[in-house]
């Protein structure tokens, strides 16, 4: 009896991962497979407010509601705000939100280029100052020499 069932259990346990995988799939695509991609299927384009590679977006809603909404979907490595907006890191991408009018105005750029151009705003609080890192040394006294 047991070399019939076990066939059967694992076509079962087969195909349950089948329908999981297909699930993963379509969550995927329907959100995006980056912060990029959610930004760009959520707001409006708005290349007329385009700055060299930053990609701009527009929204009716608050800066407040767009950000939480990014937030919830997307969570950032590093999050910022200031009077000038918020300032979200990914690991490869920045979006930056600010006021816009009734609405905001949501900026798509890479995370290096956007970190030299606000680097008066997120500075000293994105943690880099030379590159990713490179002004840590830590790990205590004596190490690496």
């Amino acid at each position: 009896m047991s070399t019939k069932t076990a066939p059967k259990t694992w076509f079962w346990i087969a195909g349950i991962f089948a329908v999981i995988a297909g699930i993963i799939a379509i969550v995927m695509v329907a959100r995006g497979t980056s912060v990029r991609d959610y930004v760009d299927d959520s707001y409006s384009r708005a290349a007329n407010l385009d700055r060299d590679e930053e990609i701009a977006y527009t929204s009716t809603q608050a800066p407040s509601a767009v950000t939480a909404a990014i937030v919830g979907a997307w969570k950032p490595v590093s999050q910022y705000a200031d009077a000038s907006g918020v300032y979200l890191r990914y690991n490869d991408d920045m979006v930056l939100v600010r006021p816009e009018g009734r609405g905001s105005v949501i900026r798509v750029d890479d995370v290096d280029r956007a970190y030299r151009h606000y680097h008066s705003h997120v500075g000293g609080v994105w943690g880099w100052t030379s590159g990713h890192g490179e002004s840590f040394r830590g790990r205590g006294p004596g190490a690496g020499k």
